[in-house]
């Protein structure tokens, strides 16, 4: 559970970055995946397809899951030809290695983390892209992640991965020189929460499943079994998750942000509905506001809805209002029907 308290500094750096554009060195893991059976053994073991037959440079957005549907990590795999390259959460590269060993019986898949061995940036913001096309990518990977497709508007991300550090800092220059603001981890945080997207430990885990992540997008609904895919499958068919993440708008001082994260979220009757898991100050046309992210009860997600915030202890409010602001879905709201 994270939050961040925005300085002036900082504050100026959020509005460049959602104003203009943003890059900043990421700390995802990365996983070099070789062998003839990768992508196939990808697709039986993970919630979306992962097409074996799919042209080189494809990017697919995948979740791994136990065999109760819990969340193992969200991954990126990237389809690079004879080998594929795999994006895992920061730190997760060997909670998920672990996972494909555990499920590797006679295929053929070696996995290597060159996490140490590869710089990773990230470029966001309205202007992303214009700065990109002017900038020389010569040693660099450009990988474009998918996104919401039913939110053109949403800024584009692009992952931006140098086996040379002299090669990533380059082009950090030259994107920074171009009209890009060079942020920093604190800001980082900050954007992440206010683009609603789940990170590993606060908004993922093995206690969540990707149904109440908001994660849907990256479920394929028509592929063949999957670790998991009875639990998941059941949940969605019957209408039977309990909670879902949603964006959250706090009434709260900049002081306060920090004592957010693990907070429970009550109705007016005291009964509790949910948990805050993220939180952050935003410079606003008002001066700045606290926002963040929590999952709440099914019943409770309605956008508007206010509900009060509890002590992490549970004993006793502390004179905060949360306001339901949306419930992202950060990949779409359904995967297409076959040949769609």
């Amino acid at each position: 559970m994270t939050t961040t308290v925005f300085d002036t500094h900082t504050a100026e750096e959020f509005r460049a970055a959602t104003e203009r554009a943003a890059v900043y060195p990421d700390d995802a893991g990365i996983l070099l995946l070789t062998g003839e059976d990768a992508r196939d053994l990808l697709n039986r073991l993970s919630t979306n397809l992962i097409d074996p037959d799919a042209p080189a440079g494809e990017v697919a957005v995948t979740v791994l899951t136990s065999d109760r549907g819990r969340i193992v990590d969200l991954v990126h795999v990237i389809h690079c030809g004879d080998h594929q390259v795999m994006l895992t959460s920061p730190d997760q590269q060997q909670n998920v290695t672990d996972f494909l060993d555990k499920y590797t019986i006679m295929e053929d898949l070696e996995v290597e983390d060159i996490t140490d061995k590869t710089s990773m940036l990230r470029l966001t913001g309205p202007d992303a892209a214009d700065l990109m096309a002017g900038v020389s990518d010569d040693g660099i990977l450009v990988v474009d992640p998918p996104t919401d497709p039913d939110d053109p508007e949403r800024p584009p991300t692009r992952y931006l991965l140098a086996d040379d550090p002299d090669d990533a800092a380059r082009i950090m220059a030259d994107l920074v020189a171009a009209g890009a603001v060079s942020i920093n981890a604190e800001t980082a945080e900050a954007l992440r929460i206010a683009q609603a997207r789940p990170a590993y430990g606060s908004e993922m885990s093995d206690t969540y499943n990707p149904l109440e992540a908001g994660l849907i997008g990256a479920i394929d609904f028509h592929k063949g079994c999957y670790i998991g895919q009875e639990v998941i499958a059941r949940l969605d068919t019957y209408h039977k998750v309990q909670k879902y993440l949603v964006s959250l708008d706090f009434d709260a001082d900049q002081s306060q942000a920090g004592a957010l994260p693990g907070s429970r979220l009550v109705d007016d009757e005291g009964a509790a509905m949910g948990l805050v898991t993220s939180a952050t100050v935003v410079p606003g046309a008002d001066g700045a506001h606290v926002i963040g992210l929590g999952y709440v009860r099914t019943a409770a997600v309605q956008v508007g809805g206010a509900l009060r915030v509890s002590a992490e202890d549970g004993d006793g409010e502390v004179g905060i209002t949360a306001r339901i602001t949306a419930q992202p879905l950060l990949f779409g709201a359904e995967k297409p029907g076959p040949g769609q």
